[in-house]
C-alpha cells in the first residue's frame, strides 16, 4: 500500500478528538492508493453513512499504512468502538438496517457472542457475470469451496428453507475463512489476537483458542463484494496475494491445507476440475435454483485457480522446499 497518502483517514461524523465510549461501530477499511481514489470506496463510505443508525456512534477509518492485512491490524488498534466492522474497499452495504441488526444481535446474545457475518454475499442482477458468479457461489477461491472452508454459503444451499440466523461454535472444529468483507467482531476479543501479525483467519483462530468461539451467521445482512470483472487479472492478483500473504509469511497460524482430510479434498478438487463433470454439475445445480448463466463460470474459475496455484506450488517447492505454507505455524 502507499503510505505516502496518509496513515489514516477518519470519515466519522464525529470529531475524532472528542470520541468517547458512545462509539459503537468502528469501520476498518484498508486502502491502497488506487482504492483510495476509486468509486468503490466512495460507494462503501456512502453506504455506511446511509445506515439507519446514529452516525455519531460510527467511526470510519480508512487505513493506507502498510499492506492490506497490516492496515487492518493498525485500524483495529486505533478503533474506539465496541464493534469492529471489517470491510474491504470493494464492499458495499446494500441495506441501511444492517448496523441496527448487528447491534441488536450482539445485545441479544451478550458477551458469549464473538462475531457476526452474513450467510451469503448480495447477488446483484445488473452486476457483471463474473461478480455475479462469485456472489452466487459464496466465495472467490474454489480451493476454499472444495475444502469446505468458506464462511459464506452458495445460493443453492438452503434457498428453499431460509434461516434468519444460526449460531456456530468453532471451538472443536477447524474454522472457515472468517474475518473479512462485512465481518463484525467485538473489539475487546480481537484485541487479544496477534494484531502485529494480523490476518483475518489467523485473528479468528487466535480468539477461538482463547475461548471466544461463538459466531453468528445471518441471512439478514446484505454485503455486496465486487470482486472482479476480469478473470485473468483476478488470477494474477490472487497469485500475488497468496504468494505474499500466505506462502512467504512465517507468522501464519491458520492453514487452508492442514489435515489429511484437507489433502484428500484438494486431490478431489484437482480430479474434479480435470474431468469437468463435477464442476458442471455444481453449475447446473445452482442454475436450477437461480436462472443465471453466471453459474457456468464455475469450471473456468476452477481451472484458472488450478493453473495459478500449481505455478505457485512449484515456485514454493523451489524457494521453500515445500508446496504450501513456507514455515511451521507459530504460537498465537
Amino acid at each position: 500500500m502507499d503510505g505516502s497518502i496518509s496513515n489514516c483517514y477518519d470519515y466519522s461524523s464525529c470529531n475524532r478528538h472528542n470520541m468517547d465510549k458512545s462509539i459503537i461501530f468502528s469501520c476498518v477499511i484498508p486502502s491502497s492508493a488506487k482504492d483510495f481514489r476509486s468509486q468503490n470506496l466512495k460507494d462503501l463510505i456512502a453506504s455506511i453513512k446511509a445506515q439507519d443508525f446514529p452516525q455519531d456512534q460510527i467511526e470510519i477509518l480508512v487505513i493506507t499504512e502498510g499492506d492490506s492485512e497490516q492496515a487492518k491490524g493498525i485500524g483495529i488498534k486505533r478503533a474506539k468502538g465496541e464493534i469492529c466492522a471489517m470491510f474491504c474497499a470493494d464492499n458495499k452495504l446494500m441495506d441501511k438496517r444492517d448496523f441496527g441488526a448487528v447491534a441488536f444481535l450482539f445485545n441479544l446474545h451478550g458477551q458469549k457472542l464473538t462475531g457476526i457475518y452474513s450467510k451469503q454475499y448480495r447477488y446483484v442482477k445488473d452486476d457483471n457475470s463474473l461478480n455475479r458468479y462469485f456472489s452466487l457461489i459464496g466465495n472467490n477461491d474454489p480451493i476454499a469451496f472444495y475444502l469446505n472452508k468458506c464462511d459464506r454459503k452458495p445460493y443453492y444451499d438452503g434457498v428453499d428453507q431460509p434461516i434468519a440466523w444460526e449460531m456456530i461454535d468453532f471451538y472443536a472444529s477447524n474454522p472457515p475463512s472468517l474475518g473479512d468483507n462485512g465481518f463484525y467482531i467485538r473489539r475487546p476479543f480481537i484485541m487479544e489476537s496477534s494484531l502485529d501479525n494480523y490476518y483475518p483467519m489467523d485473528a479468528c483462530l487466535d480468539m477461538i483458542k482463547k475461548g471466544h468461539s461463538a459466531f453468528l451467521r445471518t441471512g439478514d445482512l446484505s454485503i455486496w463484494h465486487r470482486t472482479s470483472d476480469n478473470l485473468i487479472s483476478f488470477l494474477i492478483k490472487r497469485y500475488k496475494y497468496a504468494r505474499d500473504l500466505y506462502s512467504d509469511r512465517k507468522d501464519r497460524r491458520w492453514r487452508i491445507i492442514d489435515t489429511t482430510s484437507d489433502k484428500w479434498r484438494l486431490a478431489y478438487f484437482v480430479l474434479a476440475t480435470l474431468t469437468v463433470i463435477q464442476p458442471l454439475s455444481i453449475s447446473i445445480r445452482g442454475f436450477s435454483k437461480i436462472k443465471d448463466l453466471a453459474w457456468f463460470w464455475h469450471w473456468p474459475v476452477c481451472f484458472g485457480f488450478l493453473v495459478t496455484y500449481t505455478l505457485l506450488a512449484i515456485r514454493n517447492l523451489f524457494k521453500h522446499g515445500r508446496l504450501f505454507q513456507c514455515a511451521p505455524l507459530q504460537p498465537a
